[in-house]
């Protein structure tokens, strides 16, 4: 249940273009789908979530909440237009996981918000080949 901040500076800025979730029988999983090298990223409980930069709350349901956030990293290209294409705002019925939702894309910052059935102990690691950071949230 300890945050998790992880430092990297990647050349250039690592697009975020994918959220997935799954249920398995002793963790529910959140991967997040990324092109170029892993972004440094922060995982961490808090009280409440919020759309970044207007501040309005994330309607989620649940227990708990945790924000992920990944620096630098965008989900635009250079153009403004989206390269994301996971769930904006979604409610699931896991476990562990309630919801997810996709809350900011600002200033080389990317966030997401998790909301839980309450309080878990939690995983995040790298992969490559393609570039993920994955959450495993504890039943």
């Amino acid at each position: 249940t300890t945050p998790v901040h992880v430092a990297h500076h990647p050349p250039g800025t690592p697009k975020t273009v994918d959220l997935r979730v799954g249920q398995h029988p002793t963790y529910d999983r959140v991967v997040i789908d990324l092109t170029g090298a892993v972004p440094g990223y922060d995982v961490r409980s808090v009280s409440s979530l919020h759309y970044d930069p207007s501040g309005e709350s994330v309607p989620l349901r649940g227990a708990h909440f945790m924000q992920v956030t990944l620096t630098p990293s965008a989900a635009h290209d250079s153009q403004g237009g989206s390269l994301y294409v996971g769930p904006l705002l979604a409610q699931y019925a896991m476990p562990a996981l309630r919801g997810v939702a996709f809350i900011g894309d600002f200033e080389g910052v990317v966030t997401f918000g998790l909301s839980l059935s309450g309080v878990r102990a939690f995983r995040v690691f790298e992969l490559h080949a393609p570039t993920r950071i994955v959450i495993d949230l504890h039943h």
